[in-house]
């Protein structure tokens, strides 16, 4: 699916073009000319990129950018303009703007910086509900753990309708697999989206927490494994296998 990019500034000459450039690599792109016509294009849906000039009707000294953008925004935000100070610099900086560019721009270098900003924001997307899912795994297992304790008066565990010890394991062993063959599909997604030259996602990001769920797949697929006689299942096999072509094909 092509990236969406919001372009605020009030000049014709600059909108436009840049607006063409964009659209000819592959990007889809929404034109405001203030910035309160930036605010309404932002809450009526998502974005990939904010492009916005600093002198425009609304944010003439980035009071747009410091009113709107929560620290926790997952939108890249380069800032543009004609006029640059060493004010505006800094702020854009302490705003953890991905870039601070001077008009007229270099293109093809910008295309890089565009690229460059989407590619991690998506990935920082990612990680922040790969985080969410695991959170929502860890729960359920909670829960699972509390239905097994719980005895009646006779002391026998409460399986309920559910099943017996063997169906609770199964079950966290399921769940936990699906969440990490989604997160493995989702970030070959992610390599495929990328420009040219640039499939390592870790090297985009520069982090460390994909390494982490790799190796949280890893370990799915070895207890897959030393369970598969205890567990006889034919989905829990599907899924194991799917896992380890993921693991294989990952480069």
């Amino acid at each position: 699916m092509a990236a969406k990019i919001l372009i605020a500034d009030d000049e014709e000459v600059f909108l436009r073009p840049t607006s063409l450039f964009l659209q000819k690599h592959g990007y889809l792109c929404d034109c405001v000319r203030s910035a309160e016509e930036a605010a309404a294009a932002l809450d009526k849906g998502p974005y990939d990129l904010l492009i916005v000039d600093i002198n425009m009707p609304g944010n003439t000294n980035l009071e747009f950018l410091r009113n709107r953008l929560a620290p926790s925004s997952f939108l890249p935000v380069i800032v543009v303009t004609g006029y640059p100070t060493f004010h505006t610099a800094v702020e854009s900086l302490r705003l953890s703007v991905v870039d601070y560019r001077i008009k007229p721009l270099d293109l093809p270098n910008f295309l890089e910086t565009v690229q460059s900003a989407i590619g991690k924001a998506r990935v920082v997307r990612v990680m922040r509900e790969a985080r969410e899912g695991f959170g929502t795994w860890l729960d359920q297992v909670s829960q699972m753990e509390t239905a097994l304790l719980s005895t009646d008066a006779g002391g026998a565990a409460k399986t309920g309708s559910s099943g017996n010890l063997d169906w609770y394991l199964n079950e966290a062993i399921r769940r936990f697999a699906n969440l990490s063959m989604s997160l493995m599909n989702t970030v070959q997604t992610l390599k495929q989206g990328l420009p040219e030259g640039k499939t390592d996602v870790c090297s985009l990001m520069n982090c460390s927490r994909l390494a982490f769920y790799e190796n949280l797949v890893r370990e799915t697929v070895e207890v897959l494994i030393k369970t598969k006689n205890s567990f006889k299942s034919k989905e829990l096999a599907e899924i194991r296998k799917k896992l380890e072509s993921a693991l294989k094909n990952k480069a």
